[in-house]
């Protein structure tokens, strides 16, 4: 099963349906998604913030002494919150 499978997943050739693609690899930096998409690092958050209302769990990998911070997709589908 892939993510797109259990999770809203966003229209196909979309900004925010790269941005999925762009972030179901090993991950991006803030820097190369604002490369990658023409976006302000703002506009990058907000992104993360409206997949994650979708349901998709965006982990962020602690940056190393070589790499900043990076961000990826987890594969499984965040719980359904609470009413």
């Amino acid at each position: 099963m892939t993510i797109t499978d259990t999770i809203d997943a966003p229209q196909a050739g979309t900004k925010e349906a790269g941005l999925v693609s762009a972030l179901t690899s090993k991950g991006r930096t803030i820097a190369q998604l604002t490369d990658l998409l023409g976006w302000q690092p703002h506009t990058v958050r907000a992104a993360f913030t409206r997949l994650r209302k979708r349901g998709y769990i965006i982990e962020r990998v602690p940056p190393t002494s070589r790499s900043p911070a990076k961000f990826k997709l987890r594969s499984t589908r965040a719980a359904e919150p609470k009413q």
